[in-house]
Formats: C-alpha cells, structure tokens, sequence
C-alpha cells in the first residue's frame, strides 16, 4: 500500500528543514520516499509512537554530521501528516516543539473534520 506523505502547515517541509537543519534535507527526502512506500515505521529508522502522552504522534529520531534531527507526525488512514522537523536541542526547545505540533496536529484534525462533515452534509447513516 503506497501512502500519501503530506505537511501541516506548508511551511514544515522544506521551510522548516532550510532554516533549522539545510544539512538534513536529502536524508529526509529519502526518508519521505520510504515513508511513503512502507508507511509510518520504515525499518532501520529509530521511530517512537507517543501515544496519548504527546497525543498520537510520531517521531523519528534522525543523526546527521553529530546532531539529532527529529520528525514528529502522524498516520491517518493510508495518509502519514508531518507536524515539525527540528534539531534536538535544550529541553525547553524540545518542549517548544512538541507543543507546536501538537498544535498543529490539532488543527489540521479540526479541518479534516469540518471537511468530512461538508462532504457528507452533516448527516450520518445508522446501520
């Protein structure tokens, strides 16, 4: 099954990638590649599923010339959404991350929900 690897917002990918970690892009374009063959968990990648805890994202933990850069995402349904991509660094930045795409994750679910409910016109069917 081939999945659909999108961003929320348009600037995570490559924005985020140019401003925080230029050196990291190629990695991550092979990376979005895999993902997008193999899904959410591709092998020989350190990936971690949050869970409720962060809730329900994704991450994966990337070394490029001595520094961690992380990914944080999310599969949907044959989709994989990514929120953030950042270089690990203090514990308040990382904090800062999180947050960010935990808000990101939320409003992109919100949007996701109104456009079900639009393309259905609001009604549901009872089995």
């Amino acid at each position: 099954m081939a999945y659909d690897v999108l961003k929320w917002p348009d600037s995570v990918y490559p924005d985020e990638v140019t401003d925080e970690c230029p050196e990291a892009r190629e990695i991550i374009d092979v990376l979005i590649r895999e993902m997008r063959a193999v899904g959410p968990s591709p092998e020989g990648y350190s990936v971690k599923n949050h869970g409720k805890k962060k809730d329900g994202l994704w991450q994966i933990n990337l070394k490029i010339k001595k520094r961690q850069v992380r990914i944080l995402y999310a599969p949907y349904k044959g989709k994989i959404v990514l929120f953030r991509i950042h270089k690990k660094g203090s514990p308040q930045e990382q904090d800062r991350a999180y947050d960010k795409a935990q808000t990101r994750k939320a409003q992109y679910e919100k949007i996701q929900k109104e456009t079900e409910r639009e393309n259905h016109g609001g009604s549901r069917t009872i089995n």
